[in-house]
C-alpha cells in the first residue's frame, strides 16, 4: 500500500509538474530563508555558552548616577579584584581581568599595529574555556613575559615556522614569550583578541592601581554554594569602605553589581564598554520574520493544492466509487504533500550551503552551517514532516471531503467557506507582506533621517588617528606642522575623544551651587571647534593669544548651561572645576553649540570642555575636493617620519556609522525577507486566481457569448483581488504602526511616521498582486466560450 502510494504522488507530481515547481519553489525559499535565520540566531545565542563554568562567571559592573539618573559601567578598575578575593573568601572563587587595547607589535623586521591585543591576569585561562591548539592550559599564561596567539596571528607573524618560544615585542618595550596557540573557536564571544599576554609588566601603572580608573574588565567566579543575592547585598559596605571619603566629598556614591556572563553580548545599554554586543531585539525580530515566511510559504502550498482540486475531483469520486476510505485519501494527499516537503527541503538545504558565503558577504555575517550530523538530521526530518503537516492538512481534507455522486455528475462546486478560508489565507499573506514592506520603509527612511540630520558638526572628510605611542607623541608637534603644510590638509586637532566616541564622565563644582552636578568632558586644543565647524554661541573659543586658557579657562555646551539654570550669555564668566583634579576654579570662557557627541539614541547631555597636552587622538580636516587616496598616502609619509610603522587611520564618517550596525543589518535583511515573502504570498494569490478562473469558467463563457470584453472580464476577476490586498492592508497597518513606534523608541532623534509610508506599502502590494493575477485572468477571458459551454 505504502509503495502504491508513492508511486501515485511521483506521478501527479509530473503529471501537475508546472504547479508542483510553483509549489516547490515557494516551500525551498521559505525553508531557506529559515535556515538562514536559523542559523543567524543560533548564532547570536552561541555567545559565551562555552565556558565549562559560565554559570558561575559574572562581571562587575559599576552602578553610576547622572544627575539622578542611574546607568551601568562595564569598565572597572585594577584594585578591584584583589579587594573583593580579600573581603569575601567565602563567597568568591577567583577573580580575573582583563582588557583589549591597541598596540604596536614587532618580531623582527616585522611592524603592526594590532587592534586586539588583550591582556589579562594568569588565571584567565582558568575563567574561561578558550580552547588550545599547541600550549599547556595549566602552564600557558603562568609566566609574567607569556603570550598566547590566535592562529590568524601566528600565520600573520610567523608564517609557517612554529610559533612556540619566539620572542615579540609590544611597543617597543615589553618582549613576550608565545607560550600557546589558540584553537580555532566556532562559539563566539564577547572578547574579541588577537593574543593573551600576562599584563604582571603592567600591575604597577597608575591607572592599575587607581581605583577610579575604567580601565579593564573584572570577571568574578562564585563559589558553587554563593548565593549572588546576598553577596550583592553586601557591596554597599565594601564600596564604603574603599571609597567612603571620596563620596562624602562628592556628595554622591556609586556601588557596584554582578552581571552573569550569559547576560554581557545581550546587554548593550552599559556604558564604558569595549567588548562586543549583539541585539536581542534583533533577534526576537528575525525569528519572528522566519516563522512568517513559513507561514506564508505553507499557506501558498494550501492555495495552490486547493486550486487545482477541481481537477483531482473526478479522481477522489473514483476512488470513492471503488471503495476507498476517506482515511486512506487523507493519507495519499498528506503523502503527496510530505514529497513536495521532502523535496523542498532537500532543495533548501543545498541552496543555503551554497549561498551562504555569498549571504555572509553580502550582509557582513559570519554564520557557518550546521556541521552536526545528527542534529542536521533531525531539524531536516523535523523540517519535512512539520512543513508536510502544516501544509496537507487543509487540501487533503477538501480533496477527500468531494461527494463522489456529485463530482463523478460534474457538477462539483467548492463550498462557500472553502473559498473564505482561502481569501483569508491570502489576506494573512498579504498581511505579512505588507507589515515586511512598511518596516522596511521604515528602517530605510530612519537610516536615511540618520545621514542626512544636523549633527551639530560636520562629519565629512575628517580623519581619525590613534596617538597611543610614545614614538609620535614626543613628535607631535612637528607632526601636526608637517600635515598642515600641505594644502590638501584644512585643520588638525587634538583631543581625547571625537563626536560619537568615548567622553568621560566628571563631577564639577560650580561656584556658588551646593551640589555637584555629574558632566561629560572634553580635553583637547584651541583647533577642536574649527575642525569640526562647531558655533559658538556666546564668548569665545580657546586661543593660542591666552595662554591662560590652559589652566584657567573652561567651555560648556548649550544643554550645560540650561541645566545649570543659565542662558549662554549669562554662563560666560561663570567659575567652575572638575573634580577630578586641582580645586582651582575655572572661567567658563565660551558656550558651544549643542552637538550629537554621542548616539542620536540618547539626547544631548552636558558637556565641559578644557584644554590638556596628553594627546590620545588626532582630528585631520581633508580640504575640500581634495583626493582621499592622496591624502592617505600624505598621512603615511608624514607618520613613517617619526615612526617605523604605517599609520592606523579611519574615517569619522565610518566611525558613526558603527554606531548603527544593527539598525543596518536589520534594514538590509527586512528588504531581502520582503521581497522574498511578497513573492512567496504572489505564487499563493496566483494559484487562488487559476482556481478562481476555473470555479468561474461557465460564468466567463457565458459573458463572452453575451458581448463582455476581455478587458472587462479580466478587471472583473482582478477586483477580487484589489480587494483582498486592501483588507490585507488594513490588517497590517495598525500592527506595523505599533512595530514600527517600538522599533523607533529607541531613537531620540527620529523620523516620523506619515501616512505616506503606508500608502506606498499599499501601492506596492497592490501592483504586485495585479501581475500575479494579470495572467491567469487574461488566459480565461481569452478562452473559447463554444469549448466551455458545450460540457453542459
Amino acid at each position: 500500500m505504502l509503495r502504491n502510494y508513492i508511486k501515485i504522488t511521483f506521478r501527479n507530481l509530473w503529471k501537475n509538474r508546472v504547479f508542483s515547481a510553483i509549489n516547490i519553489v515557494g516551500l525551498t525559499l521559505g525553508i531557506s530563508v529559515c535556515l538562514v535565520i536559523y542559523l543567524f540566531v543560533k548564532t547570536e545565542l552561541s555567545y559565551d555558552n562555552f565556558h565549562s563554568n559560565s554559570e558561575n562567571t559574572y562581571r562587575l559592573l559599576r552602578i553610576s548616577d547622572m544627575n539622578g539618573e542611574k546607568y551601568l559601567i562595564g569598565a572597572s578598575s585594577g584594585p578591584f579584584a584583589e579587594a573583593l578575593v580579600n573581603d569575601f573568601p567565602q563567597d568568591i572563587k577567583r577573580t580575573t581581568r582583563a582588557f583589549v587595547v591597541s598596540g604596536l607589535v614587532t618580531y623582527e623586521d616585522k611592524n603592526f599595529i594590532d587592534d586586539q591585543l588583550a591582556f589579562a591576569d594568569s588565571n584567565f585561562l582558568e575563567t574561561f574555556s578558550f580552547p588550545l591548539k599547541t600550549g599547556d592550559r595549566q602552564t600557558a599564561l603562568k609566566a609574567p613575559n607569556s603570550m598566547i596567539i590566535t592562529q590568524k596571528m601566528a600565520k600573520k607573524y610567523f608564517g609557517d615556522e612554529d610559533p612556540i618560544n619566539k620572542i615579540i615585542k609590544v611597543d617597543n618595550k615589553l618582549d613576550y614569550v608565545i607560550t600557546g596557540v589558540f584553537d580555532d573557536l566556532r562559539a563566539k564571544s564577547h572578547l574579541k583578541f588577537d593574543a593573551v599576554a600576562n599584563f604582571t609588566p603592567l600591575r604597577n601603572l597608575g591607572w592599575m592601581t587607581n581605583w577610579w580608573s575604567n580601565g579593564l574588565n573584572t570577571y568574578v567566579v562564585l563559589n558553587e554554594n554563593t548565593n549572588r543575592d546576598n553577596l550583592e547585598a553586601q557591596f554597599p559596605a565594601f564600596m564604603d569602605k574603599y571609597f567612603g571619603e571620596h563620596f562624602n566629598k562628592m556628595q554622591n556614591r556609586i556601588d557596584i553589581t554582578l552581571q552573569p556572563l550569559k547576560d554581557i553580548y545581550f546587554q548593550p545599554e552599559v556604558r564604558y564598554d569595549r567588548v562586543l554586543h549583539g541585539n536581542i531585539q534583533t533577534v526576537y525580530i528575525f525569528s519572528a520574520i522566519g516563522l512568517f515566511i513559513f507561514i506564508i510559504a505553507c499557506i501558498n502550498f494550501m492555495n495552490l493544492a486547493t486550486a487545482k482540486s477541481i481537477q483531482r475531483a473526478k479522481e477522489v469520486g473514483v476512488r470513492k466509487t471503488l471503495g476507498s476510505s476517506k482515511r486512506q485519501l487523507i493519507l495519499q494527499f498528506f503523502m503527496e504533500s510530505m514529497g513536495i516537503a521532502f523535496i523542498a527541503v532537500l532543495l533548501a538545504f543545498m541552496i543555503t550551503e551554497i549561498t551562504l558565503p555569498i549571504f555572509n558577504s553580502v550582509f557582513s555575517l559570519e554564520l557557518e552551517p550546521e556541521r552536526n550530523i545528527v542534529l542536521l538530521m533531525a531539524l531536516a526530518g523535523s523540517t519535512i514532516v512539520l512543513t508536510g503537516l502544516i501544509s496537507g492538512v487543509y487540501p487533503a481534507m477538501v480533496l477527500s471531503s468531494f461527494k463522489p455522486a456529485a463530482v463523478l455528475k460534474g457538477k462539483f462546486l467548492s463550498s462557500n467557506g472553502g473559498l473564505s478560508i482561502r481569501k483569508i489565507l491570502v489576506i494573512l499573506q498579504f498581511s505579512i507582506s505588507v507589515f515586511l514592506i512598511i518596516f522596511t520603509i521604515v528602517i530605510g527612511r530612519q537610516l536615511y533621517h540618520i545621514n542626512n540630520v544636523d549633527l551639530g558638526f560636520k562629519k565629512d572628510e575628517i580623519v581619525l588617528i590613534e596617538l597611543n605611542y610614545n614614538e609620535i607623541n614626543q613628535k607631535i608637534d612637528a607632526f601636526k606642522n608637517g600635515l598642515l603644510a600641505n594644502t590638501a590638509i584644512k585643520d588638525v586637532t587634538i583631543s581625547s575623544g571625537y563626536p560619537g566616541g568615548f567622553h568621560d564622565t566628571y563631577e564639577v563644582k560650580v561656584e556658588g551651587l551646593e551640589e555637584q552636578p555629574r558632566i561629560r568632558t572634553l580635553f583637547t586644543d584651541e583647533h577642536y571647534i574649527s575642525t569640526y565647524d562647531l558655533e559658538i554661541v556666546a564668548g569665545r573659543n580657546f586661543s593660542e593669544d591666552f595662554p591662560s586658557d590652559k589652566s584657567e579657562a573652561i567651555m560648556i555646551n548649550e544643554t550645560a548651561a540650561h541645566e545649570l539654570g543659565w542662558t549662554p550669555e549669562e554662563a560666560i564668566s561663570k567659575k567652575m572645576y572638575m573634580t577630578f583634579g586641582d580645586s582651582t576654579y575655572r572661567n567658563v570662557i565660551g558656550v558651544v553649540n549643542d552637538y550629537y557627541f554621542g548616539s542620536l539614541k540618547s539626547n544631548i547631555e552636558p558637556l565641559a570642555i578644557q584644554m590638556a597636552d596628553w594627546p590620545s587622538l588626532m582630528s585631520i580636516r581633508v580640504a575640500a575636493g581634495s583626493d582621499v587616496k592622496t591624502v592617505a598616502n600624505l598621512i603615511q609619509t608624514e607618520w613613517t617620519k617619526y615612526v617605523p610603522f604605517e599609520a592606523n587611520y579611519k574615517f569619522l564618517d565610518d566611525m558613526l556609522n558603527q554606531l548603527y550596525e544593527d539598525e543596518q543589518l536589520q534594514g538590509k535583511l527586512f528588504q531581502f525577507f520582503a521581497f522574498i515573502s511578497i513573492f512567496i504570498a504572489s505564487l499563493g494569490i496566483f494559484g487562488l486566481a487559476s482556481y478562481s478562473a476555473t470555479q468561474r469558467r461557465k460564468e466567463i463563457g457565458i459573458r463572452k457569448v453575451l458581448g463582455a470584453t476581455v478587458r472587462g472580464i479580466s478587471s472583473l476577476l482582478a477586483k477580487d483581488y484589489v480587494k483582498l490586498v486592501a483588507i490585507s492592508n488594513l490588517v497590517a497597518w495598525p500592527v506595523a504602526y505599533y512595530a514600527a513606534n517600538l522599533w523607533l523608541g529607541d531613537f531620540v532623534n527620529r523620523t516620523s511616521l506619515g501616512l505616506d509610508i503606508f500608502v506606498v506599502a499599499m501601492i506596492i502590494a497592490l501592483c504586485i498582486a495585479l501581475l500575479s493575477v494579470f495572467f491567469q485572468s487574461f488566459s480565461a477571458a481569452n478562452a473559447n466560450p463554444a469549448s466551455i459551454l458545450k460540457e453542459e
